[in-house]
């Protein structure tokens, strides 16, 4: 029992935190089938711009007719639209009146940690990793659930050089720009290789969750 292997404490992490659904609301009484052009807005926070093109290719992926964000920006700009200043009723009516867009996809990454690696050593012929006063060795705490394994250091017996995993913290919005209301609302936390990876997965996963109740949308095998 002395000699459960580090490799399989590290697996063990692995696993947590790998599977994960964002959480989804709606307005079960809204026709989205009236929904057929949207915008992506550039969302807040940090890597906010890689969240919004994301968003933007996860939608097209599925089939939604998206007004490209340059252009979006652009004219934004022309008309001295903040996007700080979107969700206002009357700045949504006005935005989606000059592009011919339905609704507008808003959001923001409310929280993003980079990967980050440690050096982990214990005993000799001992794992390198275990819990406060388990067979007399401690461990190093490791932000994040999932933490990967890259070998030894080498010189240094019963080492191990670990990676946590970058995590991500993003909401997004779909309002219409009609009435300013908000007709579909996610949220998640994941963890990825990296920050652009967990993005990825994220907007994949809000694309997912309209799927069903957006017939503009396609389901597709190659996403989520």
């Amino acid at each position: 029992m002395r000699k459960v292997s580090f490799l399989f404490l590290i697996a063990s992490l692995a696993v947590i935190g790998c599977s994960a659904a964002p959480n989804v609301a709606y307005n079960p009484h809204f026709d989205f089938a009236s929904i057929h052009r949207v915008a992506v807005v550039g969302f807040s926070g940090s890597d906010g711009n890689a969240a919004a093109d994301m968003m933007t290719q996860a939608l097209v992926a599925h089939g939604a007719n998206v007004i490209e964000r340059q252009q979006l920006n652009a004219i934004l700009n022309e008309n001295h639209l903040a996007a700080s200043g979107i969700l206002d009723p009357s700045t949504v009516h006005q935005v989606g009146k000059i592009l011919g867009v339905d609704a507008l996809f808003v959001g923001s990454v409310v929280a993003s940690a980079p990967s980050q690696s440690y050096v982990v050593t214990g005993a000799a012929g001992y794992p390198a990793v275990g819990y406060p006063g388990m067979y007399g060795y401690g461990m190093t705490p490791i932000p994040g659930n999932n933490v990967y394994s890259q070998g030894s250091v080498m010189g240094v017996p019963g080492s191990q050089i670990v990676t946590s995993a970058a995590q991500v913290s993003m909401v997004s919005r779909m309002v219409d720009v009609q009435t300013g209301q908000v007709l579909w609302s996610a949220s998640m936390t994941y963890q990825g290789l990296d920050r652009l990876s967990a993005i990825t997965d994220i907007t994949n996963s809000f694309i997912n969750s309209l799927v069903p109740i957006w017939p503009q949308l396609i389901a597709t095998k190659s996403q989520g």
